[in-house]
């Protein structure tokens, strides 16, 4: 049975096992039927006492007196239900009720079994010293039936001795059979309590992997959360700072003509549009189509790689901020072996540096350095001019770096930016296998 209620061992018995705090309540139907065994096992005992006492054809051929015979046996009757009431309540203090109701049993043969009941309920907690203890008090109890209760209700025609070698044999062997029903019961009730803890591990185990696979999924979709959130900064940033700047230009320059403020709309219009158009592809890299069938799956448009850095440093230039571009003019055939996950890291690396180069350096030049071959990575370096103020830059959410620097470690890179004497240089290396953690 589950552990009880705390409860002391035997004095001078001290267990090495402490007591669980708390007991768990058996079922009602569970704690019925056991108690309902219990119950035919005493009435049969019960009824082996009693019959030679009460059969007619028997009654006058025995040489006991019949009357105190059968007090005797109504008081054990008695005390059996008493005990089988005790035994009920056995997981609340079950070393307190195996004592009680073993030295009880010494009076009642119909407790017997109820007594045994609360003793395999013991055996359920796996504690040897209480266990040992109240085999002992059942010993005990046992001879004290057979020496005061069974000569006065068991006629002396049927305690004949049992191996015939005298009363000190016949006792031993009345003591090994106690010990004997005893050790069946212990086993029992240790089988039982071994099972039980065993089945308890499981759930426990059970429980311990349903919180990991909780705590995984949580930490997957807070990764997938960062990636989206990663992957928007580094897609709208750069458009949304070029319709920035150019609608700078129609709110502040109110001396353009006609055609520089049409040529100005037309770029926000141009620029929100593609905005719009990326934002749209960055969703769709995004979004899980598993379970759509082949052929219903949009066709998207292929993430921009390192080829496409030239395209984003003209569209940059032609947005008003000069950018220099420096790179091998072997770098491009060579770019062919370039994974595309890491050509797609770098060229975001690119725009979110010239993005920020924009927003706190505008109208001045940036210049971008590209190198790279297998075997030696890509090495990408973006530098401008620190401004000698902040007033008139654009907004910045803060973290730019922090999407770079992260954006280039889970490649298997390495990162760093900050100000080199009087130019803001932002450096990152990327392995050119591919080998580091894969993202978005």
């Amino acid at each position: 049975m589950p552990p009880a209620s705390a409860s002391s061992p035997l004095p001078g018995a001290p267990d090495a096992t402490p007591a669980p705090a708390s007991f768990e309540r058996l079922p009602l139907w569970k704690n019925a039927w056991r108690l309902f065994v219990a119950w035919l096992l005493g009435m049969g005992v019960y009824l082996v006492y009693i019959a030679p006492l009460v059969l007619p054809a028997e009654t006058d051929e025995l040489d006991v007196a019949v009357g105190p015979a059968l007090a005797l046996l109504l008081l054990d009757l008695v005390l059996g239900h008493v005990i089988l009431g005790v035994a009920a309540y056995r997981r609340r203090a079950p070393v307190a009720i195996a004592l009680i109701t073993g030295a009880l049993s010494g009076f009642s043969a119909f407790g017997a079994p109820a007594a045994f009941l609360a003793a395999a309920s013991l055996a359920t907690q796996r504690r040897p010293l209480p266990t040992i203890w109240i085999g002992v008090v059942h010993v005990l109890a046992g001879i004290a039936h057979e020496e005061t209760i069974a000569p006065w209700t068991v006629p002396p025609q049927l305690r004949t001795s049992l191996t015939g070698q005298g009363w000190l044999l016949d006792s031993l062997v009345y003591v090994a059979f106690i010990v004997l029903i005893y050790g069946v019961a212990v086993l029992i009730g240790w089988n039982a309590g071994s099972r039980r803890e065993l089945l308890d591990s499981w759930r426990r185990q059970a429980e311990t992997a349903g919180s990991e696979q909780a705590a995984r999924v949580a930490q997957a979709q807070l990764a997938e959360r960062a990636r989206i959130a990663r992957e928007m900064h580094d897609v709208l940033a750069h458009r949304l700072s070029l319709v920035a700047v150019h609608a700078g230009v129609l709110a502040h320059r109110p001396d353009l003509s006609q055609q520089e403020r049409t040529e100005a709309a037309e770029v926000v219009r141009a620029g929100a549009h593609q905005a719009l158009e990326e934002l749209r592809e960055v969703l769709g890299v995004l979004r899980d189509d598993a379970r759509e069938p082949e052929q219903a799956r949009p066709v998207e448009a292929p993430q921009p790689g390192l080829s496409g850095i030239p395209a984003l440093v003209a569209e940059v230039t032609s947005s008003g901020q000069e950018v220099r571009l420096r790179a091998d003019e072997d770098l491009w055939p060579r770019s062919v072996s370039l994974p595309a996950s890491t050509g797609r890291h770098a060229y975001r690396v690119v725009q979110e540096a010239l993005t920020n180069a924009r927003r706190h350096a505008p109208g001045r030049t940036v210049t971008v350095r590209i190198d790279g071959r297998v075997g030696d990575g890509l090495t990408i370096e973006v530098s401008n001019p620190t401004p000698p103020t902040a007033e008139g830059t654009l907004p910045s959410g803060g973290r730019g770096l922090t999407g770079m620097a992260e954006r280039v470690e889970l490649a298997g890179g390495r990162f760093s930016a900050g100000v080199e004497i009087s130019d803001f240089v932002v450096r990152a290396w990327l392995p050119w296998s591919g080998s580091g953690k894969r993202t978005g």
